[in-house]
């Protein structure tokens, strides 16, 4: 999460964004411990500037490989339940983060310079929100209540925390509880026992197996729980600026053994139960800041792989749901996948001067092939880079989309 929470892809992507790569694509499985992934600022009515179009929920392309997505509440009187359904239908609940219904800035004695503490009226704030957004508000539909980002680093006492924990779990028990805490405070932060989930973020960090900072820090965060059910959620290093490359060396495909770095601690640590990377839009932070979405291939592939593996240990939707969804995504059926030199696309249904167009990660068109008159067709894909390419077929009135995988590796 951040510590300031306050390439161009065209509208097209979005669609392509929105369909399965099969789950067989990748050879690994996750560890049973690994039940989430996700990203920061899915849906937080933010539009990245880093993109030419005008976008403020991006859960339509993380869906296949998120299980979970950071929902912003900024006020105490929205109504949530439309978005909240929305995210729902695609296989994903939201990590609803709450803390503006609940704290509000006082004055600049914290660490951070912001000081937080609870609204003398929280209690009728927190009962507003809840008969207002009561039909989508359940064990169900909401992955967790993010109740605050940084709060020891922001000024939140234990006292206040612990208050806000137990309104939850007295309305909600069965939702899970999460914080995240800055890295500089995590020696200084106070766990409430009715907290499920815990993380800290701390970036700048290439391997967290055997870096001494990070590793510090989590043990650190490991001994003050206070809970024996209690979990860790690993905030990932998932963001990429010129700073990285000037100070670290890092170029943004080194993002992607960044992740897969993080990955590895996660399936090595049982205490772990998820991952949630910052950041998937760009600019939040500053111009020159990318989110996942305006990275190279092989960091948007990383995370596709990882998630996929993790989400299918847990599905919002449940196995039904999951196998009708895989059935709709395989009416473009699309073969060898990963490919090399050609792709074969068959079709569920005839198809009369049809349009196929396909993309890269940054939304430029690659090949475009027009008058498609069969079911079945051979796309040669020599000279495609390695990486993650979306391809969409538009018949009449009928549109599909899909994704495939070059490896030439």
């Amino acid at each position: 999460m951040p510590q300031e929470m306050t390439s161009r892809i065209p509208f097209k992507l979005v669609f392509a964004l929105t369909w399965l790569i099969s789950l067989d694509i990748y050879a690994q499985t996750a560890p049973a411990h690994l039940k989430y992934f996700g990203f920061t600022a899915i849906d937080c009515l933010y539009d990245d500037p880093l993109d030419a179009s005008t976008t403020t929920n991006y859960i339509a392309e993380v869906d296949t490989f998120s299980n979970l997505a950071h929902m912003c509440v900024y006020d105490y009187t929205e109504n949530l339940v439309t978005r909240i359904n929305l995210m729902n239908a695609h296989c994903v609940n939201p990590l609803l983060h709450i803390q503006n219904i609940f704290f509000q800035a006082v004055d600049t004695l914290a660490p951070s310079g912001v000081n937080y503490d609870l609204y003398p009226d929280f209690t009728a704030r927190w009962a507003s929100f809840i008969t207002t957004n009561t039909a989508a508000l359940s064990t169900e539909k909401i992955g967790c209540f993010y109740i605050a980002d940084e709060p020891y680093w922001n000024g939140i006492s234990l006292a206040d925390m612990d208050t806000v924990c137990a309104l939850l779990k007295n309305a909600f028990p069965s939702i899970p509880l999460m914080m995240v805490e800055a890295y500089n405070t995590v020696n200084s932060m106070e766990v409430p026992q009715a907290m499920d989930w815990v993380g800290f973020d701390r970036y700048g960090t290439f391997d967290p197996q055997t870096e001494p900072e990070f590793v510090e820090n989590l043990d650190t965060v490991k001994a003050r729980l206070s809970g024996t059910n209690q979990k860790i959620v690993l905030i990932v290093d998932d963001q990429w600026f010129p700073e990285y490359q000037t100070y670290l060396g890092w170029s943004q495909d080194t993002m992607a053994d960044v992740v897969q770095n993080y990955y590895d601690l996660a399936a090595a640590d049982t205490s772990i139960i998820g991952l949630f990377g910052y950041i998937w839009p760009g600019g939040l932070d500053g111009a020159t800041h990318h989110g996942v979405r305006n990275m190279t291939s092989a960091v948007i592939n990383k995370n596709v792989e990882i998630g996929q593996m993790i989400k299918a240990n847990y599905s919002p939707c449940g196995t039904t749901d999951m196998k009708h969804n895989n059935q709709e995504q395989r009416n473009m059926n699309i073969f060898p996948n990963p490919a090399r030199n050609i792709v074969n696309v068959a079709l569920p249904f005839g198809v009369h001067n049809a349009e196929i167009k396909i993309y890269n990660t940054l939304g430029q068109t690659e090949q475009t092939i027009t008058n498609i008159n069969n079911a079945r067709i051979q796309i040669e894909t020599l000279g495609f880079p390695n990486g993650l390419h979306f391809i969409v077929l538009q018949n009449g009135n009928q549109q599909l989309n899909s994704k495939f995988i070059i490896n030439n590796q």
